[in-house]
């Protein structure tokens, strides 16, 4: 394909740099001129245009991803063809590719690897619900912003998939290293094919290398089909067991052993980030295979049990024997306690005294007091938080009381919720014993809607288990509409800047003729005066000029 740097897609959209080189299609850093942003577009190539199994690839494309709207999705804002040339306007996002963060880090601790995986498993659980399965999600694929947002791009392959799932026969779809068994086998696939593949994006953050890995394509395929995986804690022994189990069971060859849904997959990783090294994967107890008993086994046991039964009426009268012995033995010893034994009791209420006041209580009792140990609590230092025995339980006098003393309340660092969204941020908080106070909306034109922008007490803060982290979640950009003023009968420049005042910009020029204004007037406009629009919107103008309408009355 020639260089596209410079052409107009449209009357609107001005290529720029070429970004992207990709097989089925091109990407352009473009100017949208009416909304005066930056934007990406997507040419398919001039080879595929005569194929019309390509051409319905690329539009299935772009109906399937404009019907997505995810903070973790790149959204899709036009579809179009111009000169020959089919294309697809989507959000320009400014950073790099997940393949290209992890050559720079070469892998990941398990932390920043289960945040990504957990953007990625929602967006996955959106297209999902709205029918659309990526098939190809890859490093390459998956973008992170400046801000650490992660985002699943380029449904190159995504199609929407009815109550039906899809079978692609003969037809082997997707990146090959990423690839899931049934796709490899070009047979049924649906949304837990994503799944796999997301396991196999997941086991290469964390290992620094995908699972399987040879010389040919067709190898690598292969092994998705018959190899067992190399379990990432075996090459990562540091990776906790919880991880560890999150990436098997992403990657099971058996679809019905996988996540069935993006849900439980999220669920899971929630679950790890509170307790890592809790096994998720059930171990599974293999039943006992049934036993053929022959005729002669059931015989004996018959006469077994005659002989059992002896044994059973000879053990009852033993047993009953017992029992008279037992209560005259207890009848003994309650009257050796009531008259003998030295009297019982209570245990006054401890919790909330200081040591000393505890202390004295208890010798006024005829009571003992031991530490048993110091623990942090709400409670100020030095003060009771429990007692053993508790409150109300009967003891002899001079018994030892243990009780435990506050060290006064713990106190953890503030982790960091900037840039995830509030689910996330709740998970994460609750591993550090926070939780979620009050919650602001805020329009931004950087931070995507529904995401965390600002956190209070900020992150590294020492505070209390149990405070209250206060949030600003974005709202996304603000709208606003302006009126459009009336510019008829002012001279360009005049109209230019009566335009620009009320937020506006002058677009597209052309010439006419009308007797009634000077030459050089605005004696038309593209949008009415009064009208609301975009703030920014071009205003497309016309503009008298009397030198050709003068010549041709001549």
């Amino acid at each position: 394909m020639n260089e596209l740097s410079g052409k107009i897609l449209n009357n609107r959209y001005i290529l720029l740099d070429k970004i992207g080189d990709g097989g089925m299609a091109l990407v352009y850093k473009a100017k949208d001129s009416i909304l005066n942003r930056y934007v990406a577009v997507k040419i398919l190539r001039p080879e595929f245009n005569s194929d019309e199994d390509f051409v319905s690839k690329f539009k299935r494309e772009s109906m399937a991803a404009a019907s997505l709207s995810h903070p973790n999705i790149v959204s899709i804002y036009d579809v179009g063809e111009n000169d020959g040339l089919n294309f697809i306007v989507m959000e320009f996002v400014n950073g790099r590719t997940l393949k290209e963060y992890i050559k720079e880090r070469i892998k990941l601790n398990y932390q920043e690897t289960l945040r990504i995986v957990y953007q990625i498993a929602l967006a996955l659980e959106h297209a999902h619900k709205n029918g659309v399965v990526h098939r190809d999600i890859k490093p390459h694929n998956i973008l992170v912003t400046e801000d650490n947002i992660v985002k699943v791009a380029d449904f190159g392959i995504a199609r929407a998939s009815t109550t039906n799932t899809v079978t692609n026969t003969g037809k082997v779809m997707g990146s090959v290293h990423y690839l899931s068994p049934e796709q490899a086998r070009g047979g049924f696939s649906d949304h837990r094919t994503d799944i796999y593949s997301l396991g196999v994006v997941m086991y290469e953050l964390l290992t620094g290398k995908p699972p399987y890995d040879a010389e040919s394509p067709i190898t690598i395929a292969l092994k998705h089909i018959q190899d067992e995986v190399v379990e990432p804690i075996k090459l990562e022994p540091s990776i906790p067991q919880a991880v560890n189990d999150i990436v098997i069971k992403s990657m099971e060859k058996d679809m019905t052993k996988r996540y069935q849904t993006s849900r439980e997959l999220i669920e899971d990783i929630n679950r790890a980030n509170i307790n890592p090294n809790n096994a998720l994967i059930d171990k599974r107890v293999e039943f006992e295979k049934t036993r053929i008993i022959s005729s002669d086994v059931i015989n004996e046991e018959l006469d077994k049990s005659d002989i059992r039964k002896k044994r059973k009426r000879k053990t009852i009268n033993v047993l009953m024997t017992l029992i008279i012995l037992l209560l005259i033995f207890g009848a003994s010893y309650f009257a050796f306690n009531k008259y003998f034994v030295v009297r019982d009791v209570s245990v006054p209420k401890l919790v909330g005294l200081s040591e000393e006041n505890a202390r004295s209580l208890l010798i006024s009792n005829k009571l003992n007091m031991e530490i048993e140990s110091t623990q942090s609590s709400d409670f100020p230092e030095g003060t009771v938080i429990s007692s053993i025995p508790e409150e109300g339980t009967l003891v002899k006098e001079n018994s030892i009381v243990k009780v435990i003393i506050s060290s006064g309340p713990k106190t953890v660092k503030v982790p960091e919720i900037k840039g995830f969204d509030i689910s996330y941020a709740e998970n994460i908080l609750k591993k550090y014993k926070l939780e979620i106070g009050s919650i602001e909306k805020q329009y931004s034109d950087t931070v995507p809607k529904g995401i965390i922008m600002s956190q209070s007490p900020n992150t590294d803060m020492e505070v209390k288990e149990g405070t209250s982290v206060d949030i600003i979640i974005s709202d996304g950009p603000e709208i606003k509409v302006v009126k459009v003023p009336n510019i008829v009968g002012m001279p360009l420049e005049q109209a230019k800047n009566a335009l620009k005042t009320a937020g506006l910009n002058l677009g597209m020029i052309k010439y006419g003729y009308d007797p009634n204004y000077e030459d050089g007037d605005v004696i038309m406009q593209g949008v009415a005066e009064d009208i609301e629009v975009r703030q920014g919107s071009m205003i497309d103008v016309i503009v008298n000029k009397l030198d050709d309408n003068v010549q041709q009355g001549q």
